[in-house]
């Protein structure tokens, strides 16, 4: 009698089969895993980009639609009527005031000259830039507030444009009491009502009538409605009598009730790297109580700002062409004929190419399916297999100040 078993368990065969098999099914869920995680990258770098677009265009749009506002009036109308001095400035010398000579004022309070630009070497219609390593400086040479130990915090990147706006802002509060410039030394100004908080201590605010501007400091926070604008830090002279003679601005009151008082502010939009990560990002710096300080963080992954000016050279309302910083001032050297300049850009295109913060599992291409990237007509080049996802958006703003018929 067999009382041998039958062995039970599996072939060498079987067993390779298996995990061929096994592997195989591995492999898939490999493949499935990495195409998801490909997928959720590019889509979260996507929605980063997209959202970053948004938040620098309208923080952009916001300030560079204000260019040239000054109460009722706006710096071209006010430039017919008395050209090259229509705006009293607490920054000059009285001889300087009644000579119109506002090139003697602090770069970051000349009022005269709302929007002005600044060129990243090589960039502009038919130029390129490297994003990932950007070289070159700017055209015209950036003025020396803004570089240096007490310039801007951080330091504009190279390769970007740069933009400087001056402008009056905010919610405006009414002039309280006349002041009569040709007859009075005031040294304070009354708001009204008597509670209103907008005026800080060190901040810049514009005085504007239908005939008259000016701007000036806050010595001090306003109590009961009135700050002191007197002699003292970065006022040089005192009061409002600047008319005297010479080409200064003429000679009228504001009037309470028919002068309106705002925030007067001086920004800088410019690329900068962020501290720590080195992550390109849109600033914007503040110029308060005589310095510009740290720096805003607006949006971070911004790799590029371009910036072309759309300018009516002959004041019918159109705009000509579009033209790059260096080319608006390109054969003057005269600070009024820059400033005149400066006072015929209508509209502004700007173009910002954004980046994912993180790799966004795709490499950069420069040439893709969808052609070279370009924003504004700049060519975008990037390192290799850097996999940041980037994407360029462009958009036109009108200067609403200098539309025809303001």
């Amino acid at each position: 009698m067999n009382l041998r078993h039958p062995q039970s368990g599996v072939t060498l065969v079987e067993l390779m089969i298996a995990v061929a098999l096994s592997a195989f099914l591995l492999l898939g869920l490999i493949q499935v895993f990495s195409a998801s995680r490909l997928a959720y990258q590019t889509t979260t770098g996507l929605a980063r980009v997209q959202e970053g677009s948004r938040f620098a265009t309208d923080f952009l749009q916001r300030d560079i639609r204000m260019a040239g506002h000054m109460g009722c009036s706006n710096d071209r109308a006010r430039n017919a009527r008395q050209p090259n001095a229509f705006i009293d400035s607490f920054f000059l010398s009285n001889a300087n005031r009644d000579a119109g000579n506002y090139a003697a004022a602090p770069f970051p309070l000349r009022f005269d000259v709302p929007i002005q630009g600044y060129e990243a070497a090589g960039t502009g219609r038919g130029g390129a830039v490297n994003v990932s390593a950007p070289t070159g400086g700017w055209t015209p040479a950036l003025d020396p507030s803004l570089t240096g130990g007490s310039g801007l915090s951080p330091a504009p990147r190279p390769g970007s444009d740069i933009l400087v706006l001056r402008i009056f802002t905010g919610d405006a509060a009414p002039l309280a009491a006349d002041i009569r410039p040709a007859i009075t030394q005031p040294g304070a100004v009354s708001i009204a009502p008597a509670s209103n908080a907008m005026i800080e201590a060190g901040r810049y605010y514009g005085l504007a009538s239908c005939d008259r501007a000016a701007v000036l400091q806050a010595r001090a926070a306003a109590a009961g409605g009135v700050f002191p604008v007197s002699a003292g830090g970065s006022n040089v002279a005192t009061g409002f009598n600047t008319s005297q003679g010479g080409g200064g601005p003429p000679v009228t009151d504001f009037t309470a009730n028919t002068t309106q008082v705002f925030r007067a502010e001086a920004f800088v939009y410019y690329v900068g790297l962020r501290g720590g990560d080195a992550m390109p990002s849109l600033y914007r710096a503040r110029f308060s109580n005589g310095v510009w300080g740290a720096s805003e963080e607006l949006v971070e992954g911004v790799d590029t700002l371009q910036l072309m000016y759309g300018r009516d050279t002959d004041g019918n309302g159109a705009v000509e062409g579009y033209v790059r910083a260096d080319e608006v001032v390109a054969g003057v050297t005269a600070y009024n004929d820059i400033a005149n300049r400066w006072r015929q850009v209508a509209s502004v295109e700007l173009g910002l190419v954004l980046r994912s913060p993180e790799r966004a599992g795709s490499p950069d291409r420069n040439v893709s399916a969808n052609g070279t990237v370009q924003v504004i007509g700049v060519t975008v080049n990037s390192n290799a297999n850097e996999a940041i996802l980037r994407r360029p958006y462009e958009t036109t703003i009108a200067l609403r100040n200098r539309l025809f018929g303001n």
